[in-house]
């Protein structure tokens, strides 16, 4: 009972979140380019912006244009039912085929104001090997994913750059590091804290070893590093 009511709220929280975007309320638009229908919800690629937003299933085609209200963005989200990952998807509210009048002012609005549609920030560059320098008491990420069995359960540090930074995902933040070091996929350690480190920065982070994490929804995880804290780190 409850891992299903944790599957709840995180389904909740994916379609009620609000992305960082501009403060404009009126309707977003986009033009279909893609269609993809999985369950109850429909997968479509936006011309304009291209992206990727996921709705509760309706009729729509390639072509047609759709408005809807804002939602949240999930990066590296894995569908189960596609058996695919999105590098960035936004899982949104009240999305509907468009009608003209609809159009007519958003088009109005957008000239005006010069505000579009969400729109991805702009990539950290990720360190190649030897940009960041490790801790000579820490571990590097290539070290953790290579002893995870002795490190589950133990507190570790490690010095890294900011990738990603998803907010307010079942009442944590969700960050994701790199430091040069380890091949994909176990190049990438993913974070969980209360505190909002800024994209980009090197820092110190030390949190609990986790392996094996299965939060549902289709992401698992090898490993987390949770109850995260962060100081200032150095390359």
């Amino acid at each position: 009972m409850k891992y299903l009511n944790c599957l709840i709220l995180f389904c909740a929280l994916l379609l009620t979140a609000p992305v960082a975007t501009s403060a404009n309320s009126a309707p977003q638009i986009g033009t279909v380019a893609e269609t993809i229908e999985a369950g109850s919800y429909v997968y479509l690629r936006l011309e304009e912006q291209n992206i990727w937003i996921a709705a509760t299933r309706f009729s729509v085609s390639n072509g047609d244009q759709v408005q809807y209200s804002s939602g949240m963005e999930m990066k590296d989200f894995y569908s189960k039912s596609l058996d695919r990952t999105f590098e960035s998807v936004f899982f949104v509210q009240d999305a509907s085929l468009a009608n003209r009048d609809t159009v007519k002012m958003h088009t109005a609005a957008v000239m005006k104001s010069g505000v579009g549609t969400p729109s991805r920030p702009a990539p950290v560059k990720a360190p190649a090997v030897g940009d960041i320098t490790p801790l000579a008491e820490g571990k590097t990420i290539s070290a953790i994913f290579t002893d995870l069995t002795s490190l589950e359960g133990t507190e570790v540090k490690v010095n890294a750059r900011v990738m990603k930074v998803s907010k307010s995902i079942m009442g944590r933040n969700w960050i994701t590091l790199q430091d040069g070091s380890g091949t994909q996929p176990d190049n990438k350690l993913v974070v969980t804290s209360q505190q909002v480190p800024a994209l980009g920065d090197v820092l110190i982070v030390t949190g609990i070893i986790s392996t094996d994490v299965d939060i549902g929804s289709g992401y698992k995880y090898k490993v987390l590093l949770e109850e995260a804290t962060f100081s200032p780190g150095f390359e």
